[in-house]
């Protein structure tokens, strides 16, 4: 489970926030499919500044197909699994979220993404004596409308890495559906993306790597906090997200050594 809790004492950005420890408990599956191992950990790295409107959560989770150690066999597998978000969003704000692949064996920790992103803090005096606070990467004007758009990240991913976005939509807030849901490969509120299908379905390992096949995999969620203007209405709300494994895996014979 991928936790933030956001809580507000004052009127518009102002805020006595914090990250209350849950950030990135495991979730991990591991299943034995025939003469192979499938392991899926949620909790492979995360960074987080949702403390505040504007501000956005990274989180990486690995998914990995080996052949069972124990077992001496010369043949290949397939494996395919489908993934599914389970979000709770207590705020009155929409949240965005994208969903990223990559192939590569790289995996980013959180300290990487705390140097990769331009997300940064920002304050302005308030009405009343008070402080308004809120997150806007490091280019934004000095502006309480501004808000990170986790530009850099998305290029670390895509560019460095060689990752692509598979899927991206809204959490929707407490007033819809109670602010709490699952997104899976049948959900199309969610998907908003107008050139594309879900693509959280059918997700494909082997256990022979080669082009175009993989056996592992990191899937990068990128969820961003909107900053709408007054979201004092937000205060102490929770905000959590859960990428994990809709199903048991299933894997099939690829090919069979001569």
């Amino acid at each position: 489970m991928l936790v933030a809790v956001v809580g507000a004492t004052f009127a518009y950005f102002t805020a006595t926030t914090k990250t209350d420890g849950e950030g990135a408990s495991a979730s991990i599956t591991t299943s034995n499919l025939g003469g192979t191992n499938f392991n899926f950990n949620s909790a492979a790295s995360h960074y987080e500044l949702l403390n505040y409107p504007g501000g956005l959560g990274i989180y990486g989770a690995t998914a990995e197909l080996k052949k069972a150690e124990s077992v001496s066999d010369t043949n290949d597998y397939e494996a395919t699994f489908d993934l599914k978000i389970t979000y709770t969003n207590k705020t009155n704000t929409d949240l965005d979220w994208e969903l990223y692949v990559v192939d590569d064996e790289v995996t980013l920790d959180s300290g990487e993404f705390a140097a990769t992103t331009t997300c940064e803090l920002k304050s302005a005096p308030g009405e009343a004596g008070k402080t308004k606070y809120w997150y806007a990467d490091t280019t934004d004007a000095e502006t309480d409308d501004q808000r990170c758009d986790a530009e850099a990240i998305k290029n670390k991913v895509t560019s460095d890495l060689h990752g692509e976005m598979i899927a991206h939509g809204q959490f929707p807030n407490v007033l819809t559906n109670s602010g709490e849901g699952t997104i899976d490969k049948n959900t199309e509120q969610g998907n908003l993306l107008t050139d594309a299908t879900n693509n959280l379905g059918n997700r494909k390992l082997y256990t022979k790597s080669a082009e175009g096949k993989a056996s592992k995999k990191t899937y990068y969620l990128v969820v961003k906090y909107p900053n709408k203007g007054d979201q004092s209405t937000d205060a102490g709300a929770k905000i959590s997200v859960n990428l994990a494994v809709d199903g048991t895996p299933q894997a099939v014979l690829e090919s069979q050594a001569e």
